[in-house]
């Protein structure tokens, strides 16, 4: 069985959505090396952050974690 890594889902929406980790960083206003750490699960963004996220993805928090 596969493991899937908690943010995983980031990833998958960035990607679903044809943006880059400069392009999702800048939508954001978060630093493209913070956001492929958290893609990565090396650490795990803020809930402030998230909402960032979220927002620049256009959807939920709950669909990106």
């Amino acid at each position: 069985m596969l493991e899937r890594k908690p943010m995983m889902n980031l990833k998958l929406m960035r990607i679903k959505r044809n943006l880059s980790q400069v392009e999702l960083a800048k939508k954001a206003h978060i630093a493209q090396n913070a956001l492929s750490a958290y893609e990565c699960g090396k650490i795990s963004p803020k809930v402030e952050v998230l909402c960032k996220l979220a927002e620049a993805l256009e959807c939920d928090i709950k669909d990106i974690i």
